[in-house]
């Protein structure tokens, strides 16, 4: 594209490949949490907004299904090398738009590109069965088809990976698709989707409407072309799209909050686990699902390992997101900054003391945008709301336990089973840990982030469905048996009247 992204005027919902006019649409500043400066302007979908999209891609689908998997792959390979060659411009709307720092944000596209080329390759893998041993004449075959026009509800803490991560299985499995992007960062979808349609994707295969959920999210659920709702966000919103989707019986894929424990045994590798679990837990302004949100440390290593976290902590450098030699950025927005200060506040009234950061920056620079800076707390005890609340901030909060089944057992005394971070040498221990833990996915000395070949799934209520892998392709797709009689003559012996 030779413009320049994002336009000086409004960009309106994007439907079969063309921007509506903003007209009378209600417009939305989308500005820079660092400083509050502006970014862009998009015109909000209306309600017939929606209805026309949804139309949109319920008559595309049946075209795009039709055309077959490795001609829908070749499109996603395309628009891979053309959202690669967007890649600077890309990172940058995503600093701007929610606030993480360049360097985060240029991995994360290269992680959206790498979406769309990982699930290109399942348009010439995916495959069904034929059911063998059965008498002669008789077939019995089971076939993957798509489920129809998808919605898709995307956050704003990993506004491209998460975008192209939904897209891409979707789209090659012959589904079209309806994508309400966050508020705080829908330029970045309408960029990707401009993106996508330049590489040919066919009209109402992709189409955006940005806008709130609470009007928005109706009008897509109910509309009857919806046959999927894909959302990636809080458990509360997981909880209201299952009660919106329950009336037509939608599918519902959705990856919700996390509370992700970390433990760490006495024979760890302590400066290693240390370096680790600060990027885990800081990563992102400690904005991530996935993110380490408690930290099980055994006692007889506890002052130690505090110690080398803290000092790292410490050197970590809080800033806008564009500017050099900065390692966070501010938090998504200052509604967002003020209730980590005020999670931080009582879980400090409730016994949590606080080892570094644990107040809003002051400073000039700092003090006009949404900054919170890396906390570290500890002495506190497992029903803290630290501890047991999910905090969507830089707050780690550092527990102590005595044996390792003890510590097993409290990391899943949870509501959240999504992920979950293990540090031990000992072979035997990690395993035990690994079987022992119910999450979703379990990482032994290392950290995330996922990979699109492993399955990305929540426990209890972390989710439902999953990405990554043939499963996550397969989520977009329903399994039909077919059954074939071709015999002849014809022949059963159990049709009425039976005594014939």
């Amino acid at each position: 594209m030779t413009n320049p992204f994002p336009p000086p005027g409004p960009l309106g919902p994007f439907v079969a490949n063309t921007y509506l006019p903003a007209d009378d649409r209600a417009t939305a500043r989308v500005v820079d949490p660092a400083d509050g400066s502006p970014v862009g302007v998009v015109a909000e979908a209306t309600v017939d907004d929606v209805r026309a999209a949804m139309e949109a891609a319920a008559r595309a689908q049946p075209r795009w299904e039709a055309i077959g998997g490795r001609e829908r792959a070749r499109l996603l390979r395309r628009a891979a090398e053309r959202l690669a060659a967007r890649r600077e411009e890309l990172a940058r709307l995503v600093t701007r738009e929610m606030g993480k720092v360049l360097f985060e944000s240029r991995l994360e596209v290269d992680g959206a590109v790498e979406n769309l080329e990982y699930y290109a390759d399942f348009g010439r893998t995916l495959s069904g069965e034929e059911v063998a041993g059965l008498p002669a004449g008789e077939t019995v075959r089971l076939a993957w088809l798509p489920r129809g026009v998808v919605v898709a509800i995307t956050p704003w803490n990993f506004p491209a990976a998460t975008v192209t991560r939904k897209i891409a299985p979707a789209l090659v499995g012959g589904n079209t698709m309806v994508l309400k992007p966050s508020s705080n960062t829908p330029l970045s979808a309408l960029l990707i989707a401009e993106t996508l349609a330049d590489a040919g994707l066919p009209p109402g295969v992709l189409n955006v409407v940005p806008g709130p959920g609470g009007r928005l999210g109706p009008a897509l659920l109910q509309h009857p072309a919806c046959s999927t709702v894909t959302l990636t966000g809080s458990t509360a919103s997981g909880v209201e799209v299952l009660r919106q989707a329950a009336p037509r019986v939608v599918k519902c894929l959705l990856e919700l909050g996390g509370k992700a424990p970390v433990l760490v045994h006495e024979d760890a590798d302590l400066d290693w686990a240390a370096r680790a679990i600060v990027w885990a837990r800081y990563w992102n302004a400690g904005q991530a699902c996935i993110a380490a949100e408690r930290c099980l440390v055994q006692a007889s290593i506890a002052d130690r390992f505090v110690e080398k976290v803290t000092s790292l902590v410490r050197a970590l450098k809080l800033g806008p997101g564009l500017s050099s030699g900065v390692d966070i950025g501010p938090l998504y927005s200052v509604r967002a900054r003020d209730a980590i200060a005020r999670d931080v506040d009582l879980g400090v009234a409730q016994g949590a003391k606080v080892v570094t950061g644990g107040r809003v920056p002051t400073e000039p620079a700092l003090a006009r945008g949404a900054f919170y800076p890396p906390t570290v707390v500890r002495d506190l005890v497992d029903d803290n709301p630290l501890a047991r609340e999910e905090i969507f901030g830089p707050v780690l909060p550092i527990l102590t336990f005595d044996h390792w089944v003890e510590a097993i057992d409290r990391a899943n005394a949870s509501r959240y089973g999504l992920s979950s971070y293990v540090f031990t040498q000992d072979l035997t221990r990690a395993e035990q840990a690994v079987r022992g833990l119910r999450y979703g996915e379990t990482y032994v000395n290392r950290v995330g982030p996922e990979s699109p070949q492993g399955y990305h799934a929540g426990f209890r209520e972390s989710g439902l469905g999953g990405e990554g892998t043939v499963w996550g392709v397969r989520d977009y797709l329903q399994l039909k048996t077919i059954y074939v009689d071709w015999k002849s003559p014809h022949r059963a012996d159990y049709f009425l009247p039976y005594d014939r």
